[in-house]
């Protein structure tokens, strides 16, 4: 599938486009840190495409973290579409930035060139280059909730627990990626103590009150999460619905199980606690660590995190052929 982008084609599908979206400009913002540094390289290649194809864009490298917010925030409105360079915590800046620009109207995507891809693996956009230059050029729009939290927005999902702990642990390895988070993760379910990780929390949602230890706790608009894993596998990115999927403390073996079987999209199991709504409000009994969109944050014991949905938030790009169609996106 992937040998049919070539220039031609993709030239004569501009031309399909500009029928439907005429004068088009792009703002591309790239995160030169993302994916071990490789982003930086990924944004440059789809800037030459750009140039070569005579498309109307601008450019931005970001110099730290929440520059992207800051830059899309400022020009969001004098493009049409902004598209991120980088990896979930990339996507997360960039869409903050349309919301707090005021960018209703304004088309997203993503070109993904970072660690997980979370974003892009629910929403169909392939990792290959020319296949994403191809979304980017000429595919569809549709509409995604987002998920509110103290002001801010998250993409894809809002987790606390022992998936946060591991993505802390591994900030000072991206360059090595996944095998650092599997490495991480056996450690801490295998040598160290796994149960030590369990953060008590209550949990308030439309359906009652859940209380106790938690190993994780995850709150999402999308079933895919660490690239493989369904862990949330009835989330719909527009639905108007959070899903949470928890976990209490657990053994090591089957807690790792558990894990492994995740990557069945029709697993489900009686060990993980399902619920859905439209607003959560989680209390944290101790210092916990939050990830949003694969970013860490650390919270003291005491705070508490409000979480509510918001409808069809954002306009995004993703694919119009039929094999890399957004699976969990109303067509």
């Amino acid at each position: 599938m992937v040998e049919r982008y070539t220039h031609e084609s993709i030239r004569a599908q501009i031309e399909k486009r500009e029928e439907k979206r005429p004068g088009e400009r792009f703002l591309v913002i790239i995160n030169p840190v993302s994916r071990g540094g490789k982003a930086l390289k990924e944004g440059m290649w789809l800037l030459k495409e750009l140039r070569n194809l005579k498309i109307d864009h601008e450019a931005f490298v970001t110099q730290n973290p929440g520059h992207a917010t800051k830059i899309v925030e400022r020009w969001v409105n004098s493009f049409d579409c902004v598209v991120a360079v980088g990896g979930d915590g990339t996507v997360n800046e960039v869409v903050n930035g349309i919301k707090y620009g005021g960018g209703e109207g304004k088309t997203f995507c993503a070109f993904p060139a970072g660690t997980a891809d979370d974003y892009c693996h629910n929403v169909g956009i392939p990792r290959n280059r020319k296949g994403a230059l191809n979304v980017l050029l000429y595919g569809r729009d549709r509409k995604i909730d987002l998920l509110r939290y103290d002001g801010k927005f998250a993409v894809v999902q809002l987790g606390v627990g022992v998936d946060a702990e591991i993505a802390y642990r591994t900030l000072s390895r991206k360059k090595i990626r996944i095998p650092a988070y599997f490495a991480v993760g056996l450690r801490i379910v295998f040598i160290e103590r796994l149960k030590r990780s369990a953060k008590r929390l209550r949990i308030e949602g439309d359906n009652g009150v859940h209380e106790g230890s938690f190993l994780v706790a995850v709150f999402g608009n999308a079933p895919l999460y660490a690239r493989y894993v369904y862990w949330m596998p009835e989330a719909r990115m527009d639905d108007g619905i959070i899903n949470m999927s928890a976990v209490g403390p657990m053994s090591p073996l089957p807690a790792w199980f558990l894990f492994l079987k995740c990557f069945n999209r029709d697993f489900r199991s009686e060990r993980i606690i399902y619920d859905s709504g439209r607003k959560f409000k989680v209390y944290l009994k101790e210092e916990s660590f939050i990830q949003v969109d694969g970013e860490v944050y650390k919270y003291r014991s005491g705070e508490t995190i409000s979480i509510s949905i918001e409808p069809l938030a954002l306009k995004v790009r993703v694919a119009s052929e039929p094999w890399l169609e957004a699976p969990f996106i109303s067509p």
